[in-house]
């Protein structure tokens, strides 16, 4: 596929037959037909206007055209199903042009993806190249794996860093109703390092299997989008939801932590207190947990307390997709991991779940456990990260204030006993993140997980 989605082949000249009066009527516009792949442009027929054949009764052109079977064409779907905020927020559409997205579109036949991916090809022109299941021959009432194969296949390829450079914005068209799909897609993105944006069609009838069946064009049974229903809203809910670093700050992040944990490893006062009994290069010691993002709530596919609850947020809803910028305060270094403090806004407080420090015994004001998971150690799960970050908190709000270490380029390092370190960073780091969701391979995860495997 070529990176600038292009208009379909015109469609051929409509020869309509009309009255001379008429043909003013005739000639209202036609929409081309659903995007396979490409965005379309909606042209005005060509009206051809004949005279009225000798003999020719006006009662019987009257016959003919009622005989000719009517076209009914779905009605365009209302504005609210465009209520996304990569459609509608200037802030988020300004970043994502710059940065590198999959926009992964959920929903079955007949629902309104396609239309949803003309809105965005609209939106984002050249900077957008939409994959259309259809275009691999994909039936998502009988899928074929050799289908799939080929429609990742060109996921991939876009994806890949030859084409960072013409397509930024990729969204994949098809119904994506199972776990596994949204697995792998998802996994695809954070192999190329991209922000996967999952997006349900938000018509009226999105769900309503009878009148799905009238407007798929697949000609599908009701019992074949009932089947196609069930996998659907098993996953309505992902693995958890988080910021997720764009792609342009992601590199800058990593190199940060490394920097650190370079300077960390020559310095006499961390030498004299080990985070190991043996001599390690903190480097090989840490190792990387996947794509940076900072989780809000741990949803387990709707399994978690209160995860139900924390999706039908109407702030949540509203902000789903939207692009914000996380402010890194510190670094924090423990035996067990490597992590970024983020010191979240007040906008960005109302995507945090009320329960989030409720592992800590003391009583830490919202948004202390927020953290971005930067490596950790052999054998230990991310989800530790986020218990070692409060437990610094809780011995500053303590009050014990921990041994000055060291003044170092990006901020004063602190000791706080059993091998945890803290830098306060002089300068916070600004990190351009988009608020989205994580579908896994696995069907559930420990609760309160810190990775991309296991959730915070």
């Amino acid at each position: 596929m070529e990176p600038k989605t292009e208009a379909a082949a015109a469609p051929k000249e409509a020869e309509v037959v009309a009255e001379p009066e008429e043909a003013k009527a005739a000639a209202e516009p036609k929409e081309a037909g659903e995007a396979t792949g490409t965005v379309l442009v909606t042209e005005p027929a060509t009206v051809k206007v004949e005279e009225p054949k000798a003999n020719e009764k006006p009662e019987d052109k009257g016959a003919e055209a009622a005989a000719e079977p009517e076209q009914k064409e779905d009605p365009t779907p209302a504005s609210g199903s465009l209520s996304f905020a990569l459609l509608e927020q200037q802030q988020t559409k300004d970043a994502l042009r710059i940065s590198r997205t999959l926009v992964v579109l959920r929903g079955l036949p007949g629902s309104g993806k396609s239309f949803l991916a003309r809105a965005i090809g609209d939106a984002y022109q050249d900077h957008c190249c939409v994959i259309s299941a259809d275009d691999h021959g994909i039936k998502p009432e009988s899928p074929s794996a050799d289908g799939y194969k080929a429609l990742d296949d060109a996921v991939v390829a876009r994806c890949s860093d030859a084409a960072a450079s013409t397509s930024v914005l990729i969204v994949v068209d098809d119904t994506n109703h199972t776990q596994d799909r949204l697995a792998r897609l998802g996994e695809i993105a954070e192999q190329n390092h991209l922000v996967a944006i999952f997006l349900q069609t938000q018509t009226q009838w999105s769900r309503d299997v009878p009148e799905l069946s009238k407007k798929s064009k697949r000609g599908l049974q009701e019992a074949q989008l009932e089947a196609m229903k069930a996998p659907l809203e098993e996953v309505d809910l992902p693995l958890f939801f988080g910021w997720f670093l764009l792609s342009s700050v992601q590199e800058k992040v990593r190199c940060t932590s490394m920097d650190f944990l370079k300077t960390l490893d020559t310095l006499e006062a961390f030498k004299n207190r080990r985070i190991s009994e043996n001599e390690v290069d903190l480097e090989q010691y840490f190792k990387p947990t996947g794509a940076l993002h900072c989780t809000t709530k741990f949803c387990n596919y709707g399994k978690a307390e209160g995860a139900k609850e924390y999706a039908e947020n109407p702030v949540r809803n509203s902000l789903y997709g939207s692009a914000f910028e996380l402010s890194l305060t510190a670094l924090f270094v423990t035996p067990r991991t490597v992590g970024a403090r983020v010191s979240l806004t007040d906008e960005q407080l109302k995507l945090w779940p009320a329960d989030a420090e409720q592992s800590s015994a003391a009583s830490l004001p919202p948004g202390s456990r927020a953290h971005i998971t930067l490596g950790c150690a052999e054998g230990v799960e991310p989800v530790q990260t986020g218990v070692d970050l409060l437990e610094i908190l809780a011995l500053q709000q303590d009050g014990q204030q921990g041994e000055p270490a060291e003044e170092m380029e990006l901020g004063s390092l602190t000791y706080y006993g059993e091998g945890r370190w803290l830098l306060n960073l002089r300068e916070p780091i600004g990190a351009p993140a988009c608020f989205s969701s994580f579908y896994g391979h696995g069907l559930s995860a420990p609760a309160h997980g810190s990775s991309v495997a296991n959730g915070k």
